[in-house]
């Protein structure tokens, strides 16, 4: 490959991972996007014949000013200014790529690839960007090598003017070559990244970070799962069944060492009155009341050596509802670090259990929740501002779901018994679970679901549970959350999808409290989304982006207080503290040591001489090169020297070289005059520049035989 299409291609590579982070964040719409990569490949195939027309640079030049000026007028008349902006800085590469001429164009290019890169910090937090950042550590070397190169090649052929034609023909010339660079330039080159990558780790590790501050600007539309707003139309979720988008992830603390798979039930928020069609909450059940503070109890504070604890990782969603896992007794959530001062993060609490985080940042949420290991605790209890009346209400209309209802419970003596008794004929009937949604018209949705139809999704039961409850006199609310779950093994976590969002009912019993049922038949969970091919595969993405998430994206002050803390910790155990201690744990400490100690000759030693055996072969091969350079530059000096003797010679013949004039035409010259040694000066002149310019490298003594040459000539003189 050329040097020239080389550096086109480096710097088209650079160019497109810039305007690829550009794009990732969201702002630009799609058309603006297809406009971009329509520039960027056109101008790929615009080369110097075009931009040697003498109106070309005047009217990017013009459009350059033209585009700015409407970006302008679109952003004072209230445009998406951010959008705006990020639609000029694309343009502004686009246009620099259509007028790529010299080394300093190109290196416009990779100034604005790295201001790209720059910008989508603050535009997109997500894996795509880890991946981007890796593409410019490699290409970032080679660009700046290469540019270099061609400034230098720019620079060794002056020229009067831009059109001088000598000038530009040469360089044409050299840029042309194949010779200038090869694969090992690449790969050396390409090695540099792994400084770049170290120094830039240890920066990222090192200084402080204090919060997103005037970067957090930008505000995320989280993702839209239905179910947890202040509304829920009867089916207005479980169409989404079939969306595979994780949105939950939860890990057990400590995390399993193996593949533990268990489904999990993360409730959201409740919704006690209901009109027929829709669920909300009434006035009495919407009083929030909100606190600042660490550690939130739902029943009571955590008991850490008896509570299990799992880590709840919230994707940014439109609804910053806080899920609970089933058996929740408190919550932990970490403060926010801004300007270096740790916040404490505020939630609300309304009646019927729906907490939400009310200093949303776009970044999701992450909290601890512990969970009772005592079954006597596995019910919600009864908050004291709840209105059983709340919980009673029947819209009418609905007559015959009460007949059926009483058909069902017979002469069961408890509420519990009730409870069981619906419950079973909506799991085990003539029922059955379908995502498509039966016809209702004007007719009550239930009624159509209990007596025609026969068919629905999560909605259609839990309603139907709860009203036919009610109808008895037993208080029931409709919750929504999410259901089910898949281990991943590679983040030791279970991830729950938009298509595990599921809905159920909380019975109210006295004695216990809020009891959870679950009418729902298990036919759900073969119409959950399904597992495909390439699943392993999205598994280990989404591990991946969830270490990026926790590590990279919310890595702040307060992590790196930890990591100082362990760091600090390791110090203090490596040294230990043996003056502390009895002799008999010194003595097996001592003891432990030795092992350790053994065990770390036994792998170390083998692994040193391994070491040490590369590293003398790396220097055997790395000076082989060197010699021969050496060796090299002696028979080069040797060379000069012959020629320069024979120049001696022939000047004292009377036949000295112009500086104008070549070896070789020197040396046909003489031969043309009649020059008596013409044949020893065209032997030696010709085999110089074959051994010096050429592939042919002197041989044996044959350097000997061209100095007698030299020495016929001289003695003629």
């Amino acid at each position: 490959m050329s040097f020239s299409l080389l550096h086109k291609c480096v710097a088209y590579l650079l160019s497109g991972l810039g305007l690829l982070a550009l794009s990732l964040g969201g702002e630009l719409p799609g058309f603006s996007i297809a406009l971009m990569a329509a520039g960027y490949v056109t101008s790929f195939f615009v080369e110097e014949r075009i931009h040697a027309r003498p109106r070309y640079a005047p009217a990017w030049t013009t459009a350059v000013v033209l585009l700015l000026g409407v970006q302008l007028m679109r952003a004072l008349l209230a445009g998406p200014t951010l959008a705006l902006a990020i639609e000029f800085a694309a343009f502004l590469q686009i246009s620099r790529l259509f007028n790529r001429r010299s080394a300093a164009d190109y290196q416009q290019i990779a100034v604005l690839a790295f201001l790209h890169l720059i910008a989508a910090t603050v535009l997109s937090t997500n894996l795509s960007y880890a991946a981007i950042f890796a593409g410019f550590l490699i290409a970032t070397p080679w660009m700046l090598a290469l540019s270099h190169l061609r400034r230098e090649i720019e620079g060794n052929y002056p020229a009067q003017n831009d059109a001088d034609p000598s000038a530009r023909t040469a360089i044409r010339r050299v840029l042309a070559s194949k010779r200038v660079v090869g694969p090992g330039f690449l790969v050396g080159t390409a090695l540099l990244s792994v400084p770049l990558f170290a120094m830039t780790l240890a920066i990222f590790v090192i200084v402080p970070r204090v919060g997103q501050g005037f970067l957090s600007f930008r505000r995320d539309a989280g993702q839209r799962v239905a179910g947890f707003g202040n509304q829920v139309e009867l089916g207005g979720f479980g169409l989404i069944r079939d969306d595979p988008t994780v949105v939950v992830r939860v890990m057990p603390i400590p995390a399993p060492t193996g593949p533990v798979h268990r489904a999990l039930r993360l409730r959201g928020t409740s919704f006690d009155h209901y009109d027929g069609r829709r669920w909300t909450r009434s006035e009495s059940t919407v009083r929030e009341s909100r606190q600042a503070r660490s550690v939130y109890p739902i029943r009571r504070m955590p008991d850490h050596e008896h509570d299990h604890e799992y880590r709840v990782m919230l994707e940014h969603l439109d609804e910053p509802v806080v899920f609970l896992p089933a058996g929740t007794v408190a919550i932990s959530v970490p403060p926010r670090v801004s300007g270096g001062i740790n916040i404490l993060r505020e939630l609300s609490y309304a009646p019927g259990l729906d907490i939400r985080y009310e200093d949303a940042d776009g970044m999701g949420l992450i909290y601890s929740a512990f969970v009772s290991g005592d079954r006597a605790e596995a019910d919600l209890a009864a908050m004291p501002t709840e209105h059983r009346g709340d919980y009673l209400q029947v819209p009418p209309g609905h007559e015959r779901v009460a007949e059926l209802a009483q058909q069902i419970v017979g002469d069961a003596p408890s509420e519990i018994e009730k409870a069981e008794r619906v419950e079973r004929f909506l799991r085990q009937g003539d029922l059955r679970y379908s995502l498509l949604q039966p016809e209702v018209g004007e007719r009550l949705p239930l009624e159509v679901f209990l007596f025609d139809a026969k068919r629905g999704h999560c909605e259609y039961f839990s309603s139907a549970m709860s009203i036919m409850l009610r109808t008895l006199g037993i208080a029931t609310r409709n919750v929504a959350g999410f259901a089910g779950g898949r281990y991943n093994a590679y983040g030791r976590y279970y991830a729950l999808r938009q298509g595990d969002a599921h809905s159920w009912v909380e019975v109210y019993i006295r004695g216990r409290g809020w009891v959870t049922f679950d009418p729902t038949p298990s036919a759900r969970t073969s119409a959950g989304p399904q597992e495909r091919v390439w699943s392993e595969l999205m598994a280990m993405i989404d591990a991946l982006r969830t270490r990026w998430t926790t590590s990279v994206v919310g890595y702040d002050l307060r992590s790196q207080v930890g990591m100082m803390q362990r760091i600090a910790r390791w110090f203090s155990e490596l040294r230990g503290n043996r003056g502390r201690v009895d002799q008999a744990t010194s003595e097996r400490d001592d003891a432990a040591r030795s092992g350790d100690f053994k065990t770390t000759a036994r792998y170390a030693l083998p692994a040193l001489c391994a070491g040490l055996l590369l590293w003398v072969a790396w220097r055997n091969r790395r000076g082989r090169p060197k010699q021969r350079l050496r060796t090299a530059g002696r028979r080069q000096a040797q060379l000069i020297a012959m020629y320069t003797e024979l120049e001696r010679a022939l000047a004292k013949r009377g036949y000295p070289r112009p500086p104008s004039t070549t070896p070789l035409e020197h040396a046909r010259e003489l031969e043309q005059r009649g020059f008596e040694q013409s044949a020893e000066v065209q032997t030696v002149t010709t085999r110089y520049v074959e051994a010096r310019y050429g592939s042919r490298p002197l041989e044996g003594n044959e350097l000997g035989e061209l100095r007698k040459a030299i020495g016929r000539v001289r003695k003629a003189a």
